[in-house]
C-alpha cells in the first residue's frame, strides 16, 4: 500500500500544479491553459538563450541562418503552439471520464523542455530529447508537488513579466531601426550634386552564360542595352568562387585572406565597409537581399546599412523559426524518403506536402527584392539625400527554380505538376549520381533563370527611369561568382574551384543619366576594387580607408585592344578555402575543395595553385579562354611561372596553408 501510494503521488504530482482553489474551474482547464501559456513563453525564451549561448561559445557555426527577429518571434510562436496544445489537451481531459489533467500537465511540461534541449544540443535526436525532457519532468514532479502553491504563484507573477520581456525584445529591434533612421536624417548632407549609387549583385551569374559576353543563347538583352550606356568590363574577376568572401571583398576592398568571412564565420568589424563609410558621410544606406544564408544580417554584410531587408515571412513560414517546427518538418522529410517506394505513397502524400508548404520558405525572387527597394525609395524621408543601395538577386542560384510567372525560354515547360516535381528534383538527383544525361537539363534550367533575372533587372531599370531616379544614379551591376557545369572534370556548381567558369563575372558601370557613352575594357579587373570605385563615384575618396583602384578611371581612358599584353590594372587575386566543418555535407565532394586554392590573373595569364599538396596550373587566357591547356609543365613557361608565383606570394604574404584560414 505504501508503494502504491508513492506511485500515485508521483503520477499526480504535476496535477498539483493546477489551481484547485475554491474559486477555480473544477475541470482545471483554465489552469491548464495558464500553465500551457507559461510553458510556451519559458520554452521560447530558453530556446533563444540556448541558441545564442551555443553560437557564442562552443558552436563552430557562428551564423544563425535565421531572421534577427527570432529573439521575440520564437517565444511568441512557442506561446501560440503551447496554447493550442493546451486547448486540445483541455478538451481531451474534459471529455475523458478520468479527468487526466495531471497527465496533460506533464505532457505540456515535458514538451516545454524539448526546444531548449534541441537548441542547446542540435545533434541530439528528437525522440531522445523528448524522452530526456519527460524524464526531467518526472523527476521534478515530487518536488513541485510539495511546493504547489508557491509554483502556482510564481506562474501567475512571471507570466506577465515574461510577456513584457518579449514585447521589450521586439520593441528594441523596431526601436533600434527607428533610431537609426532618425540618426540618418540628422547627419549633414553630402556636397551638392553627389550621385546616388545602386549596386546590384546577380548571385551566381556566370559571365560565360551571358549573351553580353558571347554566349550563344540570348540570356542577357537587358545587360547588353545597359552596357551600351556605360563601361562594360569583359574580364572582371571575383575574389572568391562563393558568396560571403566575394561580397566581403566588394564591401571592404580587402582580399579574402584578410577577412574573417568563412563558410561558418561572419564578416567581422576589423575592416570598415563601404556602407559604413558612405553613411558616415551623409548617404542614406539600404540593403535588400535574397540570399539569406550568406547575405543575411548575421553574415556581417548588413553593417552600415540603416535599412536591411533579408528574411520575409509569407504564409506560416515564421513558425519554422522555432526548432520544434523545424525538427518536425525535417522528420516529415525523412518519412517522405522512407515511403517513396510504397504503393499508396502518391495517394496521400501530396496533400501532406501542400500543407507543409505553408511553413516552407520560398526563394525570395528578384521581383520581391525590387519591390522592397522601390517601396523604400518611395518612403525615403529626405528625397534630396543621396542613397547607396545594395540589391542581392538570387534567382540564378541552384536549384535553378524559375519563378511562377517566369518564361521557359530554353527548356521545355512542365506539362503537369508531376513533371514540375520531377524537374525540381533534377539538381538533387544530379548530386546523388552525376550524369551526362542530366547536365543539359540543368543548364536549361540555369539559363532560364539567368534570362528571367535579366528581365527583372530590365523592369527595375525602366521603373527607376520612369521615376527620373536614373538621372542622378550610378548603377553598378556585377555578380559575386559564376557557376561550373563540368567544364573541368568533377567540377560542378560553385565554391569548387578557381577556374574561369566560377570567377569570370559580369561587371557593368552605368553613369548617371541616359547619355550613351559605351566603353569596353578587355583587361582583367578585380571586384575587390568596387569599394574604391563606389567611393570615387561619390566624390569621397579623400581619406578613404579602402585599398584598391577605382575602376571609374576607365571611363576617361581610351580602351586597350584585347590581347595587347599591356597591363594597367593591379592583378586579380582569388581564393577559396576548404569547408572542413561541413565535411558531411552531401555537396562536399562536388563543391568543396580539399585544400585552399589561390588564383592570380594578370594581363593574359592566369595562375592557379593548390596549397598543401602543391599543384600548379598556368593558362594563357586570350588563347585558351576555357583553361583547358595547362602550361605549368612547359619549360619555356618557367620564367612566367616563377614571376606569377612571386607575385602571388607578395599579395598573400606567403603560401595560404590551411592553418591560415578560419575553420
Amino acid at each position: 500500500m505504501i508503494g502504491r501510494a508513492t506511485a500515485l503521488e508521483k503520477a499526480g504530482a504535476v496535477e498539483c500544479i493546477l489551481d484547485r482553489d475554491a474559486g477555480a474551474d473544477r475541470s482545471g482547464s483554465g489552469s491548464l491553459l495558464l500553465l500551457s501559456a507559461w510553458c510556451g513563453l519559458v520554452s521560447g525564451l530558453l530556446e533563444v538563450g540556448a541558441t545564442c549561448l551555443r553560437k557564442r561559445t562552443v558552436d563552430v557555426n557562428q551564423l544563425y541562418w535565421s531572421s534577427r527577429h527570432f529573439v521575440w518571434l520564437v517565444p511568441l510562436i512557442d506561446l501560440a503552439i503551447f496554447l493550442g496544445l493546451g486547448v486540445v489537451l483541455s478538451v481531451a481531459a474534459w471529455l475523458s471520464r478520468r479527468r487526466i489533467y495531471g497527465l496533460s500537465a506533464r505532457v505540456v511540461g515535458g514538451l516545454a523542455l524539448l526546444p531548449p534541449l534541441l537548441a542547446a544540443f542540435p545533434g541530439i535526436y528528437g525522440l531522445a530529447g523528448l524522452l530526456l525532457a519527460q524524464g526531467i519532468v518526472a523527476r521534478s514532479a515530487p518536488a513541485l508537488s510539495r511546493r504547489a502553491a508557491g509554483f502556482r504563484q510564481m506562474v501567475r507573477v512571471s507570466l506577465p513579466l515574461m510577456a513584457a520581456f518579449v514585447i521589450i525584445l521586439a520593441a528594441s529591434l523596431w526601436g533600434g531601426d527607428w533610431l537609426e533612421a532618425w540618426r540618418q536624417e540628422a547627419r549633414p548632407l553630402p556636397s551638392p550634386g553627389s550621385p546616388n549609387v545602386l549596386l546590384i549583385v546577380l548571385d551566381t551569374v556566370a559571365a560565360d552564360h551571358l549573351s553580353l559576353h558571347g554566349y550563344h543563347r540570348p540570356t542577357s538583352p537587358t545587360l547588353g542595352e545597359l552596357a551600351a550606356r556605360g563601361i562594360c568590363f569583359n574580364e572582371a574577376r571575383a575574389t572568391s568562387s562563393w558568396t560571403l568572401p566575394s561580397h566581403g571583398s566588394m564591401f571592404t576592398g580587402r582580399w579574402p585572406h584578410e577577412l574573417s568571412a568563412g563558410w561558418l564565420t561572419p564578416l567581422d568589424r576589423t575592416h570598415p565597409t563601404v556602407a559604413e563609410y558612405l553613411r558616415s558621410r551623409g548617404y542614406a544606406t539600404a540593403g535588400f537581399v535574397a540570399n539569406t544564408q550568406y547575405c543575411g544580417w548575421d553574415s556581417g554584410l548588413a553593417r552600415g546599412f540603416s535599412t536591411y531587408r533579408d528574411y520575409g515571412f509569407p504564409r506560416l513560414t515564421a513558425f519554422k523559426t522555432t526548432v520544434l517546427v523545424d525538427r518536425i518538418m525535417a522528420g516529415t522529410l525523412a518519412i517522405e524518403h522512407f515511403l517513396e517506394e510504397w504503393l499508396f505513397f502518391d495517394r496521400f502524400w501530396p496533400a501532406v506536402q501542400q500543407s507543409w508548404q505553408l511553413f516552407e520558405y520560398d526563394r525570395k525572387g528578384a521581383d520581391v527584392v525590387n519591390r522592397e527597394f522601390l517601396d523604400w525609395l518611395s518612403h525615403k524621408r529626405s528625397p534630396e539625400r543621396p542613397f547607396f543601395a545594395f540589391l542581392n538577386l538570387y534567382d540564378a542560384h541552384s536549384p535553378y527554380e524559375l519563378r511562377h510567372a517566369g518564361i521557359h525560354r530554353f527548356g521545355a515547360r512542365p506539362r503537369n505538376q508531376h513533371e514540375a516535381d520531377l524537374s525540381s528534383k533534377l539538381v538533387e538527383e544530379f548530386l546523388r549520381a552525376p550524369s551526362d544525361r542530366l547536365l543539359p537539363l540543368i543548364r536549361d534550367r540555369y539559363d532560364d533563370c539567368v534570362a528571367d533575372l535579366d528581365e527583372q533587372l530590365g523592369w527595375l531599370i525602366d521603373e527607376l527611369d520612369r521615376r527620373a531616379v536614373l538621372d542622378q544614379t550610378c548603377v553598378i551591376i556585377a555578380a559575386d561568382h559564376g557557376e561550373s557545369f563540368g567544364e573541368h572534370p568533377g567540377v560542378f556548381f560553385h565554391g569548387a574551384s578557381l577556374y574561369r567558369t566560377e570567377l569570370h563575372v559580369p561587371l557593368v558601370v552605368i553613369p548617371p543619366g541616359n547619355r550613351p557613352s559605351p566603353r569596353v575594357v578587355s583587361e582583367p579587373v578585380s571586384l575587390r576594387n568596387l569599394a574604391a570605385t563606389i567611393v570615387d563615384i561619390a566624390g569621397l575618396q579623400a581619406g578613404s580607408p579602402f585599398p584598391g583602384e577605382s575602376l571609374a578611371r576607365f571611363g576617361n581612358r581610351p580602351p586597350l585592344p584585347a590581347g595587347s599584353g599591356i597591363v594597367t590594372s593591379s592583378p586579380a587575386l582569388s581564393e577559396v578555402v576548404p569547408n572542413r566543418a561541413l565535411d558531411e555535407d552531401p555537396w562536399h565532394w562536388l563543391s568543396k575543395p580539399r585544400w585552399p586554392l589561390v588564383a592570380l590573373t594578370e594581363g593574359q595569364w592566369t595562375y592557379i595553385r593548390r596549397e598543401g599538396d602543391v599543384r600548379e596550373e598556368l593558362f594563357r587566357i586570350h588563347d585558351d579562354a576555357q583553361e583547358q591547356q595547362n602550361l605549368a609543365g612547359d619549360p619555356s613557361m618557367q620564367p612566367i611561372l616563377q614571376r606569377m608565383r612571386a607575385e602571388l606570394d607578395r599579395l598573400t604574404g606567403g603560401p595560404l596553408t590551411p592553418g591560415r584560414f578560419n575553420p
